[in-house]
């Protein structure tokens, strides 16, 4: 897995302002998990299992999704989650413009809405 750059500019954000303290630390843990390209399977079990894995059972997959939900739903989302061929996805749509991108090609499909 390559290394993740957290700017500075983290502190100032809005769309990291607007929502809860828990959300925001699954944006975070979001980060180590997404592929290359900024995606991740979404399925709340499956990123309660990647993102908190010795958080069990406080974490329970519920609260994982409304926490997903929250950061998709905010004014300016800091996630998009989709479906592809009945399976849910999720990407962080400003990716490119905080991370290196090295791989080819993503491990997970691309959003509907991504030119491709």
């Amino acid at each position: 897995m390559p290394n993740r750059i957290i700017r500075e500019s983290c502190r100032t954000s809005k769309t990291l302002d607007r929502i809860s303290a828990e959300a925001e630390r699954l944006f975070w843990r979001l980060t180590t998990v997404a592929d290359d390209h900024g995606r991740f399977e979404s399925a709340s079990s499956t990123v309660r299992s990647l993102c908190f894995p010795s958080r069990e059972p406080a974490f329970t997959s519920p609260r994982v999704e409304g926490w997903l939900q929250e950061l998709a739903a905010s004014p300016d989302p800091a996630i998009q989650l989709y479906q592809v061929n009945g399976k849910r996805y999720g990407c962080f749509p400003t990716w490119k413009k905080h991370q290196r991108v090295r791989a080819e090609h993503s491990k997970y499909p691309a959003p509907p809405s991504a030119d491709k």
